[in-house]
């Protein structure tokens, strides 16, 4: 079963509204194989898993990166907008995968402190 994003801004960017600076997410979000943001895991994803980020990259935006170069801070921005046009997750509780389109998906871990009893 699939879902819409029905999320705050907090769940796409780590941050309760859109104004994070967009350059220099490599040094922002700290890699981590739990990422508490989309745009955490996406950063991450490039870090820990390289071949699936440039393959995720070619299929969804039409471009290939360079191999053992860090990807410019637009591809994050580009696959950060195409998730939200995409608009699909596997569940509403985490871990939860969100796609960018029917192949691929990052995890996000968010921890929600406000709704632990």
């Amino acid at each position: 079963m699939s879902y819409e994003l029905s999320f705050s801004e907090d769940f796409f960017t780590g941050t309760p509204d859109s104004e994070i600076s967009r350059d220099d997410i490599h040094n922002i979000y700290q890699v981590t194989k739990r990422p508490q943001c989309v745009m955490q895991a996406l950063v991450s994803l490039e870090k820990l898993q390289p071949a699936y980020f440039r393959a995720m990259v070619k299929k969804v935006l039409g471009y290939s990166l360079p191999k053992n170069q860090p990807a410019d801070e637009t591809v994050h921005w580009e696959l950060l907008e195409k998730i939200r046009q995409y608009n699909t997750c596997d569940t509403l509780t985490p871990p939860i995968d969100v796609y960018v389109n029917k192949t691929y998906y990052v995890t996000v871990y968010e921890d929600r402190e406000d709704e632990v009893a």
